[in-house]
């Protein structure tokens, strides 16, 4: 097995599971690829094995069969940019907060990384969005795992944004934003935002209001299967567009398509981690407030 691992900076709480983490993936792949980034920042506290090689971007991950994360929610959906596209699985080893998709606790490292070896793990294949946008350059990743989201920039004005799917007209909504989440961000930005939790399963796209300005204007769940079409407008000179954490400057009228992606991302969960397990956890469902 080939393993490559990916990170960010991290809370120095969390520098003994990082270090032994790289230990461990070294005994098990002695090749095995570091991140450039995350090397520069292990190697302040650390001397990372001579024999592990080095990547910078997809490409260089041609022969990797597992894609290791070591931060919160925010550092997995920046290694998807470079996994995704070439079907490689990803596990999130959480030295972040809340955690939904990077999902295994430093308490667990041993026991995840002896279940990678053993194979007692499953795939859990996750929809994405692809997205274009006129005048915008959106990259060679022009997808979100998350959500889409249009906001308005540091001003007071509202945005307003102009719905449609399928080339029928949706609404038109006064906020602050607007998001248009997977099954998976369901819990991510939109659940902030008054959106449903939904089974990441699910073939559903989640159109959010951020702070509408009319209260009857409600989450709406869609098909996936279909395109939507999101179109800016408002006192603003220019607004953002986010694709999960990479923002653009869009302007005004320019239209945004969102559609299912041609692949789907692959999450790989230890044998008892499920989505209702995890989302019990996270959401602390099932505690007495009471103590």
């Amino acid at each position: 097995m080939h393993i490559a691992l990916f990170g960010k900076p991290f809370y120095e709480k969390h520098r003994d599971s990082v270090k032994h983490v790289i230990e461990r993936v070294s005994e098990i792949d002695p090749k095995a690829l570091l991140f450039d980034e995350f090397r520069v920042e292990l190697e302040q506290f650390m001397d990372t094995p001579s024999s592990l090689g080095s990547f910078s971007k997809a490409k260089d991950l041609q022969d990797v069969d597992l894609l290791i994360t070591l931060g919160g929610d925010g550092t997995f959906l920046e290694s998807v940019t470079y996994a995704s596209e070439r079907g490689i699985p990803i596990l999130g080893i959480n030295t972040g907060t809340l955690g939904f998709l990077s999902n295994v606790s430093t308490d667990h490292i041993n026991e995840a990384l002896d279940d990678v070896i053993a194979g007692k793990t499953w795939i859990d294949e996750r929809s994405i969005l692809h997205v274009e946008a006129e005048g915008i350059d959106l990259g060679e990743f022009p997808y979100a795992l998350n959500e889409v989201a249009i906001h308005k920039r540091k001003t007071a004005s509202m945005v307003v944004v102009d719905v449609s799917r399928e080339d029928r007209f949706v609404n038109k909504y006064w906020a602050d934003g607007l998001l248009v989440s997977t099954a998976t961000g369901s819990t991510a930005y939109s659940l902030s935002a008054g959106g449903p939790i939904i089974s990441p399963s699910s073939d559903v796209a989640l159109i959010t209001p951020i702070a509408p300005h009319n209260l009857t204007n409600r989450p709406l769940v869609v098909p996936l299967d279909g395109e939507i079409t999101l179109e800016a407008s408002g006192r603003d000179a220019s607004f953002l567009l986010s694709l999960d954490s990479r923002s653009f400057r869009l302007k005004p009228g320019a239209k945004v398509k969102i559609k299912p992606g041609p692949f789907k991302v692959k999450l790989l969960n230890l044998k008892d981690q499920y989505f209702f397990n995890t989302l019990r956890s996270k959401m602390h469902w099932g505690m007495d407030p009471r103590g």
